[in-house]
């Protein structure tokens, strides 16, 4: 059998026909009743109903254990970063040890700044009694420019090593007993003892070392007289190392 589609509207106006038939005919008709009827065609879907009431809070789930993986691969290396800041300066190291002795040089015939030095100087007007072991102290430059050459107690403290030539002239009204001394080592001594006053020197070719301390002391009670007439005390460098 066929079925016969419909529009929705048409189905509607169907319907309201037979009604119509079937209550003329009731009114009209004494027969029996007859056998009921198809069922009709399904209505069209009706609209969404409302939204229902909001559900009650559902029960915490169970505590998750927490799962590590395994390590993974080393990443690449990153680019350097950045210079930092400059640190602070660091503390002074320890002297080296000593180099190799260099070659000897060629004399060139050209003077340099190391190659010469010299100092004078002379005892300031006094009549002294010096004892036994002490220096003579020569306080008045006679070179000018070498006021630093003598410390203050009477030494002259080698800056240039080499051969130099260390000499005094003394003047004494009754003796002189004077030495020549490198540090704690004499070197050479001399003594005069005339009775009256005369002048006496004493020299000596030393080679020096830089940082040795010449100095001119008395080995006997002597009497240094340097008032009318001085006492110098005298170095020059020959040659250097």
């Amino acid at each position: 059998m066929a079925f016969i589609f419909m529009s929705a509207h048409a189905v509607t106006q169907l319907a309201i026909m037979l009604l119509l038939v079937a209550s003329s005919e009731s009114d009209t008709c004494d027969g029996n009743m007859g056998f009921p009827g198809r069922p009709g065609i399904p209505g069209v879907p009706g609209t969404d109903g409302k939204d229902g009431a909001k559900g009650e809070r559902g029960h915490p789930g169970e505590d998750a254990v927490p799962v590590i993986g395994p390590k993974g691969d080393p990443g690449i290396h990153g680019l350097p970063g950045r210079p930092g800041q400059k640190g602070d300066e660091g503390l002074q190291g320890s002297p080296g040890d000593n180099g190799k002795k260099g070659e000897r040089g060629v004399f060139t015939g050209v003077d340099a700044p190391n190659q010469h030095f010299v100092f004078s100087y002379k005892k300031s007007p006094r009549t002294q009694r010096v004892l036994p072991d002490n220096l003579i102290i020569f306080e008045i430059p006679l070179i000018s420019g070498e006021d630093d050459v003598l410390d203050s107690e009477g030494f002259f403290n080698v800056k240039i090593a080499g051969m130099y030539y260390i000499s005094y002239h003394i003047s004494s009204s009754s003796s002189a007993c004077l030495k020549i001394q490198v540090g704690k080592e004499e070197k050479v001594r001399f003594c005069d003892s005339p009775g009256m006053i005369m002048v006496t020197a004493g020299s000596v070719l030393l080679p020096l070392k830089v940082d040795d301390k010449v100095s001119i002391q008395t080995t006997a009670p002597s009497s240094i007289f340097s008032r009318d007439t001085d006492c110098t005390f005298t170095g020059f460098l020959l040659f250097p190392d």
